[in-house]
């Protein structure tokens, strides 16, 4: 209740128009620093917006000035357009054209937006603004004449001050790192600002100790964040580096930690494993970002707080999440894993999709979508949509023993044994130097007797889209080929192996169908499966 009468507070204070005279009256145009930006955007999608259609989580709308009047695109892809996300893409195009275009649509935005209201000038959406504006600001402002350079000016100083003003909202997001990257890029581009940067300093820290577990992994343990979360940072030393200020040791630290995880999710030459919620990263970005962190630390095979595994020898890459399913936003993919051979993914989880659908999330989330063993198709882990999970998590124990170059992940999770008082356990060898990869699962004895009784057992593992396969008439075997025609078998113990079409949402804003190997047995408590993956010489 004291949340919600202090939102309604803060709203009437906003909206009274004695508050927009106090913004107007202390903003400033006093520009002292230009940030550059380090990373390359699209130029393709740069000229679709300057041709008039801009794009977001699969939906397409036709942009133009009157776009920022009044449009019927949804929530989300207005959130995108105010955040001025695209305006990097537009950059890339390096032409006059570009620089006009982008001065008109900022003029728009600051002719009809350029007072508080409860959607536009929401902090996240506020905080990504003044970021987008001011670290791509080196492109279209300085050959702007001195009326643009003045307005545009006061008003990203304007906004600056009402986020400064408004941080006592609460805030419930995993993109909290925009507030102070754009408190501290404001506080080194605008005089007024300047007292202000030990504030931004802060707040980046107390986000840092929140959101980055100790072994240098994103809270939310999905590598996309990772990304996303380091590049900021990355974006933040670089300001500071080029306003002539010390960088802090700890951000130096967490940056190299960081890009150290983000190395150890990379499961080929160009793309990141998919646990967890994911976003499709360009190569070219990941590799710029990779570069960018310029850490020397070696990749582990445990991240010990993170707990996911990963083997990587003879050119065979195998990660394995052995942990929680975080309660944001949680993924019921216990146990599952991926592996690539030659730079090519073999098995793969899912994906995330581009579209803000509820139906689509969950079918993602669920266990079913990932690479893992699903009891009755129930989720290993409760699922939902726009709210945390506080209710049942899988629990999960794991091991990694190694000898010589043979390895041995041991693991267990809870996640079924509140429903039907039951452990899932799966038990990999991994020995790279014959390229073989032998597991077992099987479900331990019920401890007590519960009225739900569990009949089926599903093992699931998605193949990734340029994977050919086939599956012997005795469906015994199923055959791999990779588009190097480089050949995998599969075969299992049991009596069937069953080939299954899916989905595939693991490439950049394409839905691609898929197989996946299915074996679906009588659950019988304590009976091992066995399964193996092996490199046809």
């Amino acid at each position: 209740m004291y949340r919600l009468l202090k939102t309604i507070n803060s709203i009437f204070k906003f909206k009274n128009p004695f508050y927009n005279l106090f913004l107007e009256k202390s903003a400033s145009a006093d520009l002292v620093f230009t940030p550059q930006n380090l990373w390359t955007g699209n130029s393709d999608n740069g000229r679709k917006i300057t041709d008039g259609f801009l794009s977001f989580h699969n939906e397409t709308n036709p942009f133009n000035l009157s776009t920022w009047k009044k449009n019927k695109s949804s929530k989300l892809w207005n959130q995108k357009l105010h955040s001025f996300q695209w305006i990097n893409d537009v950059k890339d195009l390096g032409t006059n054209k570009a620089r006009i275009f982008l001065r008109k649509n900022i003029s728009q935005w600051i002719e009809l937006h350029n007072q508080w209201d409860q959607q536009n000038w929401n902090i996240i959406i506020l905080s990504k603004r003044i970021c987008n504006l001011l670290g791509n600001i080196s492109f279209f402002y300085e050959t702007a004449d001195e009326s643009f350079q003045k307005v545009f000016a006061r008003s990203v100083n304007k906004q600056a001050i009402h986020l400064i003003t408004s941080l006592e909202t609460k805030i419930n997001t995993d993109d909290k790192i925009f507030i102070p990257k754009a408190i501290i890029i404001s506080s080194l581009c605008f005089t007024n600002m300047k007292p202000k940067l030990e504030l931004g300093l802060k707040i980046l820290s107390e986000i840092i100790n929140l959101e980055i577990l100790d072994d240098g992994m994103h809270f939310s343990r999905s590598p996309s964040k990772q990304f996303f979360f380091l590049k900021n940072l990355i974006d933040i030393k670089n300001y500071l580096g080029l306003s002539g200020l010390s960088i802090p040791k700890t951000l130096n630290e967490v940056i190299a930690k960081m890009g150290m995880v983000l190395k150890f999710f990379k499961i080929n030459n160009n793309e990141l494993a998919i646990f967890n919620e994911f976003n499709f990263i360009d190569s070219h970005q990941l590799n710029e970002v990779i570069k960018r962190a310029n850490t020397r630390l070696r990749i582990p095979s445990v991240l010990n707080k993170a707990c996911f595994k990963r083997i990587s020898h003879n050119k065979l890459t195998f990660i394995m999440d052995c942990g929680s399913p975080p309660k944001e936003k949680t993924h019921a993919g216990s146990l599952s894993f991926e592996f690539s051979y030659f730079g090519e993914k073999l098995v793969v989880n899912s994906g995330s999709p581009v579209v803000n659908d509820k139906k689509w999330i969950e079918a993602m989330r669920s266990t079913a979508a990932h690479s893992t063993v699903s009891i009755d198709d129930v989720n290993s882990s409760d699922i939902f949509y726009q709210k945390n999970t506080d209710t049942r998590i899988a629990k999960v124990w794991s091991e990694l023993l190694v000898d010589k170059n043979c390895y041995w992940v041991n693991s267990a999770h809870s996640g079924y044994k509140k429903i039907f008082g039951i452990i899932h356990n799966r038990k990999i060898h991994i020995d790279p130097e014959n390229l073989i990869i032998r597991g077992q699962d099987y479900i331990s004895k019920p401890t007590k007797h519960l009225f739900n009784i569990p009949k089926k057992m599903f093992i699931r593992f998605h193949i990734h889209p340029d994977i050919k396969l086939n599956v012997t008439t005795s469906k015994k075997k199923v055959f791999l080929q990779l588009k190097n025609n480089v050949a995998w078998e599969f075969i299992c113990s049991e009596a069937k192996i069953n080939l299954k079409e899916g989905i595939y949402l693991g490439e950049k804003k394409t839905i691609q169908k898929n197989n996946h190997i299915l074996i679906s047995e009588n659950l019988v408590p304590e009976k091992r499966i066995k399964w193996m993956f092996k490199l046809i010489k």
